[in-house]
């Protein structure tokens, strides 16, 4: 096999197929084309339902397949005029200007039929005789490929790729077979971390809304013999009275993280959207900003980071101490009379979340709410700390359990990524990667 300067093609076995994208593409027409021109899809001709447009948002430069979210719609008139631009299940996607490197794999299961690319995207469907498209993907998804697309990019302002570039990135193409296995193996870790994915979402789902239930709804356990009763701010189970969040949470407690010494570190690009788990910690000296320990709730509150709904549970800092320090961007809150859990969901409750947009000051784009403004946020407090410990009880096992699903997926995306290049590359036997997955599992 030729020199190509792709690490994973140049430690290939020498029986193994190189080709180029061009020779692997279907034979059918628009088998790899370019998107639409900008301005034939741009947002003018935008629906509320209809045909998704794919676009960077939907794809990532790390191992997930497809992003099934937040897209676009054209009319299906206007969608049939880009019928060589319209992908289906088994196609593969390839951003072509902006972030280089991101690739998708329209998936089998939905949430829709079919797509259009937009303009700053490629389409590529293979011929399946020669290669399996999820092995195609992991190819081109694999860290050692986006890296030799990047290298080829053209334009320096804005990085792109275009058709001809495509067609003459080099793939490697074993036996069938061979291809199936391994795609097979690496798409059953990722088919674990999706399952665990899915785990935490419904148990982030579940303690959310209990605490809607029980502190909200006022359907607490034995409510049915507590009259609710009208006071000027609203109604209330009796015994239960209007206070201020800092009656059941500290924001910003003091904290004692040591100046010396190397750390755990969380930047805000770690907290996590819609989730509490936070990214694994980095290691930094020195102690200056948002200090916490373990249960502490991570409160972005710098725009667009908290409109985005960044917000975390700090959990697996080392024992004894469990100290570490992040972004100065963050309000630390941390449950006094009210638990790690109430505190969590009471973060992520839409009222709490718009009073503290609403205490936003400071220049545009880089408007901050203020801690003070949030702690006085207006909330039902209990008449005694009983229903506060009950709901810990039943909640935080559940965010508990968040946390080890996230810990899961840490060790399973460790294990595939370091399966990927060997197992692409043919430097690791299909059987051995056969037999670690089973132990993983």
């Amino acid at each position: 096999m030729r020199k190509s300067g792709h690490p994973l093609i140049d430690a290939a076995p020498s029986g193994w197929r190189l080709a180029t994208v061009d020779e692997v593409k279907s034979s059918e027409r628009h088998s790899c084309v370019a998107g639409p021109f900008g301005s034939s899809i741009s947002s003018k001709f935008f629906t509320s339902s209809g045909v998704p447009i794919i676009r960077g948002s939907n794809l990532t430069a790390d191992l997930d397949r497809f992003v099934a979210d937040k897209f676009a719609f054209i009319s299906y008139e206007t969608a049939a005029r880009f019928s060589a631009q319209t992908v289906r299940a088994g196609d593969l996607v390839f951003t072509c200007w902006g972030t280089i490197g991101q690739v998708g794999l329209i998936p089998q299961d939905g949430p829709f039929d079919h797509y259009v690319i937009s303009n700053k995207q490629l389409k590529l469907r293979v011929d399946t005789d020669i290669l399996d498209p999820l092995f195609a993907f992991y190819f081109f998804a694999a860290p050692e490929t986006v890296q030799y697309v990047r290298d080829r990019a053209i334009g320096s302002a804005v990085p792109g790729i275009n058709l001809g570039i495509l067609k003459a990135l080099p793939v490697l193409a074993p036996p069938l077979n061979t291809q199936r296995r391994i795609a097979s193996i690496l798409g059953a870790y990722d088919d674990l971390i999706e399952v665990n994915r899915r785990r935490v979402s419904v148990l982030e789902e579940m303690a959310r809304g209990l605490f809607e239930e029980w502190f909200v709804r006022f359907r607490f356990p034995g409510h049915e013999n507590v009259p609710i009763v009208d006071t000027p701010d609203g109604p209330l189970p009796e015994g239960w009275r209007w206070g201020r969040a800092k009656d059941l949470v500290d924001f910003d407690p003091k904290t004692k993280v040591p100046k010396d010494g190397d750390k755990p570190f969380v930047p805000m690009g770690q907290l996590d959207t819609t989730s509490s788990l936070i990214a694994p910690f980095e290691v930094r000296s020195g102690n200056s900003g948002a200090k916490f320990q373990n249960g502490d709730t991570l409160f972005a509150r710098i725009t667009p980071c908290l409109e985005n709904g960044k917000t975390g549970i700090v959990r697996g800092l080392p024992a004894p101490e469990g100290h570490g320090f992040g972004s100065t961007e963050f309000i630390v809150m941390r449950g006094s009379r009210a638990g790690p859990a109430f505190t969590y969901c009471l973060s992520r409750t839409r009222s709490f979340r718009d009073h503290a947009r609403s205490s936003m000051s400071g220049a545009s784009g880089r408007q901050r709410a203020r801690t003070e403004s949030v702690a006085a946020f207006e909330l039902p407090v209990p008449l005694s700390d009983e229903t506060l410990e009950q709901f810990e009880t039943v909640a935080w096992p559940m965010l508990q359990q968040v946390g080890v699903s996230g810990e899961a997926n840490l060790r399973l995306a460790a294990s595939r990524d370091l399966l990927l290049p060997r197992l692409i590359s043919g430097q690791l036997s299909v059987e051995t990667a056969e037999r670690e997955l089973e132990a993983a599992a």
